[in-house]
């Protein structure tokens, strides 16, 4: 039975059932409680409650599709929402790809930039041109990363050299300071020079003790230095602050 004809049906029932039904004569109503009456009666036949079933579960299902419709109209801002930051991440991803694709250039050009950066240090120049030689050794530019390398060792190990050469020269210079002072050949200049900072042990063991003195001055008598004017030989007068030496002056005649 078609759509059409069960309505045809309903609506013959219904003119029955106001006629039928005690108490209920001016009502053109269809209830579930009238169906049930002419169903206990025997009115409908098994395929007329076929097609009354068919028809409620149609209508129920009418119903669900637009229940399910506006659930899904109300969630479609948030899906909106969650497309558009996938798509950002996505995005995202591309590049870090694209820049991993490239890494072994732009990791180059920040290389040379160290390399030529004359306020970078060579230690930083060396840590970064080694990083990239065992990085990328398949670069095209591993050549050039290599001799970066080693001019950067080269330069490394000059100026460790040069560092060694002038420690080493004034250790002998101190030496050969420390042998014209046991000779007393010294200016007044280069035994401030010498003595300077020296603790009052430290001048009891390179002078020995004075021949005079207070909490805070020694006193050295005898031909420890030249007088710049007269050329005569004088002694020596040693200041202390603190208990290390801060002065260092001719000895008053």
């Amino acid at each position: 039975m078609n759509g059409r004809l069960l309505f045809l049906a309903l609506t013959s029932f219904a003119g029955f059932l106001v006629i039928q039904t005690p108490g209920r004569a001016q009502s053109s109503q269809i209830s579930p409680e009238r169906l049930d009456i002419l169903d206990r009666r025997g009115y409908f036949t098994p395929a007329f409650k076929a097609a009354v079933h068919g028809l409620v579960d149609a209508k129920k299902a009418v119903m669900d599709a637009k229940v399910d419709e506006l659930k899904l109209n109300l969630k479609l801002p948030d899906l909106q929402t969650q497309l558009d930051d996938s798509e950002e991440k996505v995005n995202a991803l591309r590049k870090q790809f694209s820049d991993l694709d490239h890494a072994d250039e732009n990791d180059f050009a920040e290389l040379q930039k160290k390399i030529g950066d004359a306020s970078a240090t060579l230690e930083e120049q060396r840590i970064l041109a080694q990083a990239y030689v065992w990085a990328y050794p398949a670069s095209p530019h591993q050549a050039e990363a290599q001799r970066d390398l080693q001019d950067v060792q080269k330069k490394i190990a000059d100026q460790k050299q040069a560092e060694a050469d002038a420690e080493a020269a004034r250790v002998a210079a101190h030496a050969k300071l420390v042998q014209r002072a046991q000779a007393r050949d010294l200016s007044i200049q280069e035994w401030r020079d010498l003595l300077l900072t020296m603790s009052k042990e430290d001048i009891l063991k390179f002078l020995g003790p004075p021949q005079s003195h207070s909490q805070d001055d020694w006193n050295y008598t005898g031909a420890w230095t030249e007088d710049a004017v007269t050329h005569q030989k004088v002694g020596l007068d040693v200041g202390f602050n603190g208990g290390r030496v801060n002065n260092v002056t001719e000895a008053s005649h």
